[in-house]
C-alpha cells in the first residue's frame, strides 16, 4: 500500500510541473501577442509626442528670437533647426 501511494504522489507532482508549464506558456504567447499588438500603437505615439515636443520648441525659440527683436528663419526640413538673425538689432551697453 505504502508503494502505490509513493507512486501517486510523484504522478500528482509531474502532473502539477505539466500544467504550471502549461500556464506559463499561455501567459508568455499571451504577452507576445498583446505586444504585437500594442507595439505599432505605442510607437506612432511616441513619434507623435517627439513632433509635438520639437515644434514646441521651434515655436519657443521664434518667439524668444522675435522678442529680441530679431528675425526668425523656419529650418529647410524634418529636423532641421531655425535660425535667428539679430543683425539688425542693436545691443545696448
Amino acid at each position: 500500500m505504502k508503494l502505490n501511494t509513493k507512486f501517486a504522489n510523484k504522478s500528482s507532482k509531474a502532473q502539477s510541473l505539466i500544467e504550471y508549464a502549461l500556464i506559463l506558456a499561455m501567459v508568455t504567447v499571451i504577452a507576445v501577442v498583446a505586444l504585437q499588438l500594442l507595439g505599432q500603437n505605442m510607437s506612432n505615439t511616441l513619434k507623435q509626442s517627439a513632433e509635438t515636443i520639437n515644434t514646441g520648441a521651434d515655436d519657443v525659440q521664434r518667439k524668444a528670437c522675435e522678442s529680441f527683436g530679431g528675425t526668425w528663419t523656419s529650418g529647410g526640413g524634418e529636423g532641421e533647426a531655425g535660425t535667428c538673425d539679430l543683425s539688425g538689432t542693436s545691443s545696448g551697453g
